[in-house]
């Protein structure tokens, strides 16, 4: 819970009322891509009043150090805010894995940087595990720094075995050096007792002061940060749009697809595999991922686009086997029979809920993988009952689709987490650079 008190237009970005990150005036770190459209809401400003005025009385007295204290004066402005949970999964997107967040402390120690000698590891396990309910945002206990919150509400509970130095890093400026704000959000993803705490967002004083435009904090997500996802049609592409709407709706404004009208330029597996291979030639800096499905056609396609050479921004991927897949009913010329559809008839509707008793249809043989094509029976009313869906629907099967869009994510995830590790180390070398020693010249 920041405080406002007259020096210049300030902004921050908090958990509860613990502060991560903050700025003044035109320098600020922007964290737009943190938060959804929807996240725009009404939250609570506060700023320091004087304890002395009797027009003040009224509101809550905080007691700050020895010979300091304030009335808290609350305001409702326009920010961000969603739950650190929520906050957390897009992180992920955005290339800050708990790699990265390891990678940047250690990075930190390796230089000398640190106030501290405590480990990533010890660290990351006591923020897994730590209270944050006292985080809540609650006026009466003013603001306070992780550090500072760590040492008052969580160290103590260790007892004689808590991590002294972690107290005595809070010092001064209240930080846990070595560990930014987004990687504060990531470890805390698994903690039970931080998933529904608000990360906010104040931007409305330097919005307000004319210190950036508005519309900087209402932009959407840079397409630098967005994924162009590419699939063999057009079904292909409505159901997996549909299916983040539903299943991550967090998570949707990350990705785009191709143009879904009756147009659709990339249909069919060849075109694809030609498609993809123009993108590598003209070095497409779009972080793109293909997806072809799991039949016969699309891993014959799939296995052509492996031995590309795919750059760092394209992931090439075919729909996940499944378990439910090796044991199939399926009916063609010599009847019925079951059988191992995986890589030869699961294209996507297969993943949708098919009822109790699917089956597929084998319709050609395939002389260059010697095998059968299929398709599920019935598949345009698989499709249609699952497009069709305005909310998840409890009695649905959603287990084959969220199989896709984890697998999807993930591709998504491995392509950022590579762009912030190089980033990460392209500052490491200039660091090094501008601390190395000057020579003078004989």
């Amino acid at each position: 819970m920041p405080l406002y008190v007259d020096m210049g237009s300030m902004i921050h970005l908090t958990l509860g009322r613990i502060e991560l990150d903050w700025g003044k005036n035109s320098g600020f770190t922007d964290h737009s891509a943190l938060f959804r459209p929807g996240d725009l809401t009404t939250i609570p400003y506060y700023y320091a009043g004087d304890s002395d005025d009797p027009e003040c009385a009224h509101l809550p007295l905080i007691q700050r150090w020895e010979n300091f204290s304030y009335r808290l004066i609350t305001e409702m402005k326009e920010g961000y805010s969603a739950p650190l949970g929520v906050v957390a999964r897009r992180l992920l997107l955005l290339g800050y894995t708990d790699a990265y967040c390891r990678e940047d402390f250690e990075w930190h120690a390796d230089d000398g940087c640190l106030s501290h000698d405590f480990s990533f590891d010890e660290l990351k396990a006591i923020l897994a595990s730590a209270d944050f309910s006292a985080a809540q945002l609650s006026p009466e206990k003013g603001a306070d720094d992780l550090a500072s919150f760590l040492s008052t509400y969580v160290l103590p509970r260790y007892g004689t075995d808590a991590p002294k130095r972690l107290r005595q890093a809070g010092g001064d400026g209240g930080e846990v050096d070595g560990l930014g704000a987004y990687s504060v959000i990531r470890l805390l993803a698994n903690n039970p007792t931080a998933q529904n705490l608000p990360i906010t967002w104040q931007f409305a004083d330097v919005a307000d002061g004319g210190w950036a435009p508005r519309a900087t904090f209402e932009a959407p997500l840079r397409q630098s940060s967005r994924f162009l996802i590419v699939t063999e049609g057009s079904s292909d592409a409505q159901i997996l749009k549909h299916g983040l709407r539903l299943l991550y709706p967090d998570l949707a404004d990350f990705f785009d697809f191709v143009d879904m009208q009756e147009n659709y330029p990339f249909s069919g597996t060849g075109n694809l595999y030609n498609f993809v291979r123009g993108l590598i030639s003209i070095k497409i800096q779009n972080n793109i991922v293909v997806v072809f499905d799991n039949d016969n056609e699309g891993v014959f396609n799939w296995e052509r686009c492996a031995r590309l050479n795919a750059p760092p921004n394209m992931r090439i991927v075919k729909l996940p086997d499944l378990n439910r897949f090796k044991s199939y009913r399926t009916v063609g010329p010599s009847g019925e029979h079951l059988g191992d559809i995986n890589g030869k008839a699961a294209a996507i509707e297969c993943y949708l809920d098919a009822g109790p008793d699917p089956q597929v249809r084998w319709t050609s043989y395939d002389h260059r993988r010697d095998r059968y094509q299929g398709v599920v029976v019935g598949k345009e009313a698989l499709q249609r009952a699952f497009l069709d869906q305005r909310s998840v629907d409890p009695n649905y099967d959603y287990t084959g689709l969220e199989a896709i869009l984890a697998m999807l994510i993930a591709e998504c995830v491995s392509i950022t987490e590579a762009e912030a590790m190089a980033v990460l180390e392209a500052e490491r070398i200039d660091g090094y650079a501008n601390n190395a020693p000057k020579t003078t010249p004989e």
